[in-house]
């Protein structure tokens, strides 16, 4: 375990906490006065598995650390330090930036931003990023019927 290890488990924490308190602002869903599963459903069980990977992360770092045979040392480098805190930043501001240039843009230059810094070609990640934002549009927008946020900027242009 190295402190990029630390670091992922306490985002892992952050992010979390962030779902479960966003997603207590989402409506309830009632049918018939029973309380079913409603669109806070899934983002709370993502957040829970979270914590659970957390609290893995924590116990192996702090608890089984002591029965390991081998007493490897890790050096942590800077560049797989950078590359977590920056897809960390991308995974923490993607709900504010959907919410403000629309969902299919900024999921496509987000993508794109983050493949870039982690050292892929430019072409394929403009292609895999709107490849990407394009399936995530048909399979939410079009065939579930999900609204995705348009973003306040194209809301205004109508």
């Amino acid at each position: 375990m190295s402190v990029a290890d630390l670091i992922l488990g306490f985002v892992l924490v952050f992010i979390s906490f962030f779902v479960l308190l966003y997603s207590r602002k989402f409506p309830h869903f009632v049918v018939r006065g029973v309380r079913l599963p409603g669109p806070s459903f899934f983002p709370r069980i993502l957040a829970v598995l979270l914590l659970i990977f957390a609290a893995y992360i924590f116990v192996e770092q702090f608890l089984l650390r002591k029965r390991r045979v081998s007493q490897e040392k890790h050096r942590t480098e800077a560049k797989s330090l950078l590359n977590l805190l920056w897809i960390s930043f991308m995974v923490l501001f993607a709900f504010p930036l959907a919410n403000l240039i629309g969902t299919f843009i900024a999921l496509t230059g987000m993508s794109f931003l983050l493949m870039v810094v982690l050292r892929s070609k430019w072409y394929e990640a403009l292609i895999l990023s709107f490849s990407v934002a394009l399936v995530v549009y048909l399979i939410f927008g079009v065939i579930f019927k999900i609204p995705l946020p348009e973003g306040i900027i194209f809301t205004k242009l109508r």
